[in-house]
């Protein structure tokens, strides 16, 4: 029983959640991008697709998913038929609603999701969860128990003050993930957005005591944009451009850091879905 346990522990993916102040930033842009570099490198990714809103992962990359975590809580499905097989070896799951209506469920059909994703969890080296803009009190735990917490804003004021809001938040909440990581995208100069991202993470380390993992700028190129409209993640194509070595960078620190599990996987979930 002890190397089946012993195994089992083994087997637990890594969580790398995706978050940002607001809208409008590029979060979902960061994730899908992320979640391919792993692949890239090798690792067995499932990159989980929590916010409903309109630019999301699917779009990104051009797929249409067949079913949603909607479609297994309403048309009874099985989970295997939601997760879709994306072309850059990234397994997708698409909530198809928001993370307030999925946590409204009734527990018993939670509980059989939570099974279901306790049973396909060991395939994975890396679950990436792309979450809805802004501090969530329901993911609060989720948050807190992520291997890597990634957050991403722009460098004008409005999204800076969205941004420390959300850490800021965390911090009241008790929210310390394992690693925290900075992603200031849209960067137009990159001199200036460095002393704006030094000035930022001075202020969240003097005023939450959260600490810095990494950080990170994205510069503004049309390539992003470009990859947007042709619904082709831009790490696929130019990985020699700032943007993708950018990114390259985060998956560097994500994949070198070893966190300290506060919480396995599965409490996770179970956290997340309010079962048990």
């Amino acid at each position: 029983m002890r190397n089946q346990a012993e195994g089992l522990l083994k087997s637990q993916p890594r969580i790398v959640s995706v978050a940002s102040g607001k809208g409008g930033v590029g979060k979902t842009i960061v994730a899908v991008n992320l979640a391919i570099v792993l692949a890239q490198r090798g690792m067995r990714v499932l990159l989980f697709d929590a916010d409903a809103g309109f630019a999301n992962a699917e779009i990104l990359m051009g797929i249409t998913p067949k079913n949603t975590i909607k479609d297994f809580l309403q048309r009874k499905i099985s989970l295997d038929k939601v997760i879709f097989q994306t072309p850059y070896d990234v397994d997708l799951i698409s909530t198809g609603m928001d993370v307030e209506d999925l946590i409204a469920f009734n527990l018993e059909d939670k509980t059989e999701l939570y099974n279901d994703l306790y049973r396909i969890s060991a395939e994975y080296d890396y679950i990436v969860f792309d979450f809805p803009p802004g501090f969530n009190e329901e993911l609060e735990r989720f948050y807190a128990g992520s291997d890597h917490l990634v957050m991403v804003t722009a460098s004008e004021p409005t999204s800076l003050v969205n941004a420390y809001t959300f850490v800021k938040l965390m911090t009241i909440k008790g929210v310390d993930p394992d690693g925290f990581h900075v992603v200031m995208n849209m960067v137009k100069d990159m001199r200036d957005g460095r002393k704006i991202m030094d000035r930022f993470i001075s202020v969240i380390t003097r005023f939450t005591g959260i600490p810095i993992t990494s950080t990170h700028l994205i510069r503004y190129d049309m390539l992003v944009k470009d990859s947007v409209n042709r619904q082709i993640p831009f790490v696929t194509n130019r990985k020699t451009a700032q943007p993708s070595l950018a990114i390259y960078g985060i998956a560097d620190m994500i994949t070198k850091r070893q966190t300290v599990k506060k919480l396995s996987f599965f409490d996770k979930i179970r956290a997340f879905f309010g079962v048990g």
